[in-house]
């Protein structure tokens, strides 16, 4: 079993049971932005990355540091709970495949659909207005939320991922079709 395949198995129920514990307390929001900006720190800030994901550091140590980043004042109670339970369990070092977990099933409650685009040249705010429109009415989600990418092997158009879903209208896709029809027909 692949490696991303089993952290995905266990981010999943860690995920969900934050999301359960926020949507239970009312406090949804409040979590998911704590996530977002935990997810930042830990991004931005590759020692204290390192010194979590260290087995020779005992919990304890684990959690005064992370109690002394993480005030209460700046985080709401369940998050620093739910991190603290993490180091215990030792699994602190999943926590980035458990944030995003969780942000996945957040939007998902929300309906909200993460679009991920890949486009040939980089979008305007009209042509990225104009796909999120399209894709709202193709999707029927409430709202998407767009990450776009610039890759210039597509030599024109765009690709977007939604899920599973991948919608190719790009130059280079559409080359790649042309020439699997006329492999087809020709032999």
């Amino acid at each position: 079993m692949s490696n991303k395949i089993l952290t995905s198995k266990i981010a999943s129920p860690y995920a969900a049971a934050l999301l359960d514990l926020a949507v239970s307390t009312h406090t949804v929001d409040f979590v998911t932005a704590d996530i977002n900006d935990l997810l930042e720190l830990f991004e931005t800030n590759e020692e204290l990355t390192a010194y979590l994901s260290n087995p020779l550091y005992d919990a304890a140590a684990k959690k005064s540091v992370l109690e002394k980043i993480i005030a209460p004042q700046f985080f709401n109670q369940n998050t620093t709970k739910f991190l603290m339970i993490l180091v215990e369990r030792n699994r602190i070092d999943m926590f980035q495949a458990v944030a995003e977990k969780y942000l996945q099933l957040v939007y998902d409650l929300a309906e909200i659909k993460i679009a991920q685009v890949t486009s040939a040249f980089e979008l305007s705010p009209e042509q990225e207005m104009d796909l999120i429109a399209q894709l709202r009415t193709r999707t029927g989600a409430k709202e998407i939320k767009l990450v776009t990418n610039v890759d210039r092997t597509l030599l024109g158009g765009l690709q977007v991922q939604i899920g599973s879903s991948v919608i190719d209208v790009s130059l280079k896709g559409q080359l790649r079709q042309l020439a699997n029809q006329l492999e087809t027909t020709l032999f």
